[in-house]
């Protein structure tokens, strides 16, 4: 149990021991409470390898913030102290609601061998495909999943996959849609994936089928930011092909005024603003390449 008084609540571990300890893979998934692919795949695969003959253990939390999951939202909600839990790991025992949790995933997770982290863009973005890696020599994990795209994820401290991958291990984080809505595409592609995962380092005896695909490779990620407060309609998609100067979207201003908005990057649309109220400071598209 996590959190204490009327805020304490249940955080359920999903844990599984085969003929050994290692390799364990740690699977996580809701750390936003508004993702729900993720959340969607990590019930399947526990229902697909419990009982099942392991070689080596597995560790699902379905959902890492269940504050955030009740009501919806990115964060854990302001009436408590409204942090993003991604930007919170390693955590602390000191501080915030959202600091403690994190401190409380952390010290689950740590002992893994290696660690999935599953997301996608909330309310606010919607998301291309994407299996993220951080080390050159964990390309081919990313490519167990079944995506179009191979992403270098850019280095984002208290991000849990990023500093589980400081521990030097192998760390993976994958993005699909997003809107608040739940694309069951992504959710049988994060099953599928997790499976090729666990059959690639040794946890499975049984054959997995994974539908190949080839897969773009995007290094560095570029974020185009919102210079003042307005709406934005965006006018491309995750996924698109789009060139430095090309249009990208509508910018309405507080007065109504509005304008076209250009693109700063050559690349792909890795995500996009879609939720049209934007405050300054907010990513618009972020671009890989």
């Amino acid at each position: 149990r996590v959190g204490s008084g009327r805020h304490r609540r249940n955080l359920k571990v999903w844990w599984q021991r085969g003929a050994a300890l290692h390799p364990c893979l740690a699977v996580t998934s809701m750390v936003h409470g508004d993702e729900f692919e993720g959340f969607a795949a990590t019930r399947v695969l526990w229902n697909e390898v419990r009982g099942a003959a392991l070689r080596g253990s597995l560790l699902v939390i379905p959902i890492c913030n269940p504050w955030a999951a009740e009501t919806f939202t990115r964060n854990t909600p302001s009436t408590l102290d409204g942090q993003n839990l991604a930007r919170s790991f390693p955590g602390s025992t000191r501080g915030g609601l959202t600091r403690k949790l994190a401190r409380h995933l952390w010290n689950l997770v740590a002992g893994a061998d290696a660690l999935v982290d599953l997301h996608s863009g909330g309310a606010g973005y919607d998301y291309a495909p994407l299996a993220g890696f951080y080390r050159e020599q964990d390309v081919s994990l990313a490519a167990c999943f079944p995506l179009p795209f191979l992403w270098r994820i850019p280095v984002n401290r208290g991000v849990l996959s990023y500093e589980f991958s400081r521990l030097g291990k192998p760390s993976l984080g994958c993005e699909y849609a997003g809107e608040q809505r739940l694309d069951p595409r992504g959710a049988r592609a994060y099953l599928a994936g997790a499976l090729a995962l666990m059959k690639k380092i040794g946890m499975l005896n049984r054959s997995v089928s994974v539908r190949r695909q080839n897969m773009v490779r995007l290094n560095t990620t570029r974020i185009q930011n919102a210079s003042d407060t307005g709406w934005f309609f965006s006018g491309v998609k995750a996924g698109q092909r789009i060139r430095k100067g090309s249009p990208i979207g509508t910018w309405i201003a507080t007065n109504l005024q509005s304008h076209e908005i250009k693109s700063r990057f050559d690349g792909i649309v890795v995500g996009v603003r879609t939720l049209p109220r934007v405050a300054r400071g907010e990513g618009l598209i972020l671009a890989g390449r």
